[in-house]
C-alpha cells in the first residue's frame, strides 16, 4: 500500500469515529438544555414579587373646587382729596395702624398770591394705609383719582369667580381653605360669605366673596390667593390609596393578598381627592390590598409583602 492509500484509510477511520460520535452527543446537548429549561422554570415558579400593602380603612373625603382669587381688606376706603393741590407729606406711611379720622397725608393749596394752609387727609375708618396712588410732590384733585388706600385687614375677603359648572355647588356658609405663596406651609380658613346673585353676561362668570380671620396680618389686600371650597364632605366612608386602584378594560380592581399569592377583586370606587378614594362595592374595612408592585400583577402571583 502506498503512502497516499495509508493517509487516505486513517482519515476514513476518523471520520467514521466523529459520525458515530455524533448521535451521542446531540443527545447529551439536549439532555442538558432540557435540565437547565426545567430549572430556570422552576425557578421562576418559585420567584415571589415584593409588594407593599395598605389596610382598607374608614374616613373623610372633601370634594373641592380649586380656584384662584384676589385678597382685599373686609372693609376698604379709597380716600380723595377735597382740595386740589400737591401731596407733600405722608403723616402715615404704608403698613402703619390709623384710627378713623386721624390724619393720614398733608396737601398744600397754594395758588399764586394767595395763602392757604395745608389740607389735611382723614381717615374715614380703623384700619391700615394699604397704599398711596400718588408720589410726594404728585398733583392731587377732587374729582380725580383715590390718593390712599385704607383697609380693615382684622378679616380680609378673597374675590373669587365661579365658572358655569361650579356655580350651583357653592353656597354661603361653605369652608374654604386659602393659601399664598409668601406662607408656603400654613392654610388659612375661611367662609363663603356672599355669592352674587348673577352671573357677568360678559364672562359668564359669578363672583364670590370668602371672609378669611387675619389676626396678625398675614395676608395682605392686592395679593394673590389660591383657593380651595369645600362643596362636599363624605363621612366615615371606606377609603384605600388611590394607587392601589388600577382599571383594565374600563373595569376598577384591586389586588388583595390571600394565601402569599395576589387576587383581583373588582371593586366600586366613588369620591376621592389627592390621596384616597372612595370604595362602594367589593372591600370590607381591614382587608389588606396592594398599592405597590401592583401594575403587572397577575391573578395567582405568588408575593412577599415588604415595608
Amino acid at each position: 500500500m502506498s503512502k497516499q492509500e495509508a493517509r487516505s484509510k486513517k482519515q476514513e477511520i476518523r471520520n467514521r469515529k466523529w459520525f458515530l460520535l455524533l448521535p451521542f452527543t446531540f443527545y447529551l446537548l439536549t439532555f442538558l438544555f432540557i435540565g437547565c429549561a426545567k430549572k430556570e422554570k422552576g425557578d421562576l415558579t418559585e420567584r415571589k414579587v415584593p409588594v407593599q400593602t395598605a389596610p382598607v380603612k374608614r374616613g373623610c373625603i372633601e370634594e373641592i373646587i380649586s380656584l384662584t382669587g384676589d385678597i382685599h381688606g373686609q372693609k376698604e376706603a379709597k380716600v380723595y382729596a377735597k382740595v386740589p393741590g400737591k401731596l407733600i407729606k405722608k403723616v402715615k406711611e404704608a403698613g402703619e395702624m390709623v384710627k378713623e379720622n386721624d390724619i393720614i397725608a398733608l396737601i398744600d393749596r397754594d395758588e399764586a398770591a394767595l395763602k392757604f394752609s395745608e389740607a389735611e387727609v382723614k381717615s374715614p375708618i380703623d384700619g391700615v394705609v394699604t397704599m398711596y396712588f400718588a408720589g410726594l410732590g404728585e398733583a392731587v384733585f377732587p374729582a380725580g383719582g383715590p390718593v390712599i388706600m385704607v383697609a380693615d385687614m382684622d378679616k380680609v375677603k378673597v374675590v373669587v369667580y365661579l365658572s358655569e359648572q361650579d356655580i350651583g355647588k357653592v353656597k354661603k356658609g361653605q369652608k374654604a381653605k386659602i393659601s399664598v405663596d409668601e406662607y408656603p406651609a400654613q392654610i388659612f380658613q375661611g367662609v363663603i360669605s356672599e355669592v352674587a346673585p348673577a352671573a357677568d353676561p360678559a364672562t359668564r362668570k359669578l363672583k364670590a366673596e370668602i371672609l378669611v380671620p387675619n389676626p396678625e396680618h398675614l395676608l395682605k389686600p392686592g395679593t394673590f390667593a389660591r383657593v380651595e371650597i369645600v362643596v362636599n364632605e363624605h363621612k366615615n366612608i371606606l377609603l384605600v390609596p388611590r394607587r392601589a386602584v388600577l382599571e383594565r378594560e374600563g373595569k376598577k380592581m384591586v389586588f388583595t393578598c390571600e394565601n402569599n399569592q395576589a387576587k383581583i377583586i373588582d371593586v366600586l370606587t366613588g369620591a376621592e381627592d389627592e390621596k384616597n378614594i372612595e370604595i362602594k362595592k367589593g372591600l370590607k374595612k381591614a382587608d389588606i390590598v396592594i398599592v405597590e408592585g401592583n401594575y403587572g400583577l397577575i391573578e395567582g402571583t405568588k408575593i412577599e409583602i415588604v415595608k
